[in-house]
């Protein structure tokens, strides 16, 4: 049975971070298995395989600047990691800030398997 380790899940978050605050859809499917699923929001249909999840953070990436993304380890279990976290970024002229928790299952290749996200955001004007 595959163990993450605090070390491993760490590294994949600030890789996740590094893509998100350079809005590179590259560097966020290098993250991600090629059969991957990707849920933003609990009751939203998933992002299902690499090419809908770059489609995504494609989006995310012409609609967003100044990301920002910090986050904390809550918890640690077989082939899954646990984190809180913080965003933030601007859009239309307005400043976005989310607060959410992760959850990440990794295939044995260290790569996300299974992505599911709660957040909830405030908007502020810039």
């Amino acid at each position: 049975m595959l163990f993450v380790e605090k070390e491993s899940f760490q590294k994949w978050l600030d890789l996740y971070r590094n893509a998100w605050t350079s809005l590179d859809p590259i560097l966020i499917t290098n993250l991600f298995s090629k059969n991957a699923k990707y849920y933003e929001k609990p009751f939203m249909e998933p992002f299902s395989g690499l090419g809908s999840i770059k489609q995504y953070w494609e989006i995310v990436s012409q609609t967003q600047k100044n990301v920002t993304f910090d986050y904390e380890i809550i918890g640690l279990s077989n082939d899954t990691g646990v984190a809180h976290w913080k965003a933030s970024f601007e859009r239309k002229q307005q400043k976005i800030a989310l607060d959410g928790v992760l959850v990440a299952q990794f295939d044995p290749d260290g790569k996300c398997r299974s992505f599911r996200e709660w957040w909830t955001s405030q908007k502020t004007p810039i």
